[in-house]
C-alpha cells in the first residue's frame, strides 16, 4: 500500500497487516487531508478503514494484476502499490461502497 499527496508518494508499506502496521497507517492517514485509498482485497484493512470512517477503492486481485502487469517491468509489490495508486489519477476509479450492518 502506498499514500500519495499531490501525485507523489508520501508513506509506503510492505507489510501491515497487525496492530502495529494499522496504528501506523492511522496516523500516517491523519497527516494527509482527504485520501484516496486503493488497495487489493484485504478484510482486514477494509475493516480497518470502514471502523475509522475513511472511504476507500478496493480492487480485485484479478483487476489489480491485469492493471498492474501493463504497468511494470517485474513484479515487486511495493511498487505495484505505487504504481496502482499513480493509476488512480488516470483511471479515476470509483470508490467501494460500504454497506451498513443491519
Amino acid at each position: 500500500m502506498a499514500i500519495l499527496v499531490n501525485g507523489e508518494k508520501s508513506h509506503g508499506y510492505t507489510r501491515l497487516n497487525d496492530p502495529i502496521g494499522f496504528n501506523r497507517l492511522l496516523n500516517d492517514l491523519k497527516t494527509v487531508h482527504n485520501p484516496e485509498i486503493i488497495f487489493v482485497y484485504s478484510r482486514r484493512l477494509r475493516s480497518f478503514l470502514e471502523e475509522y470512517d475513511y472511504a476507500y477503492t478496493q480492487l480485485n486481485p484479478l483487476e489489480a494484476k491485469k492493471q498492474s502487469d501493463s504497468l511494470r517491468v517485474r513484479k515487486i509489490d511495493k511498487i505495484d502499490a505505487e504504481k496502482l495508486a499513480h493509476s488512480q489519477f488516470v483511471l479515476n476509479r470509483k470508490q467501494t461502497y460500504a454497506q451498513e450492518e443491519v
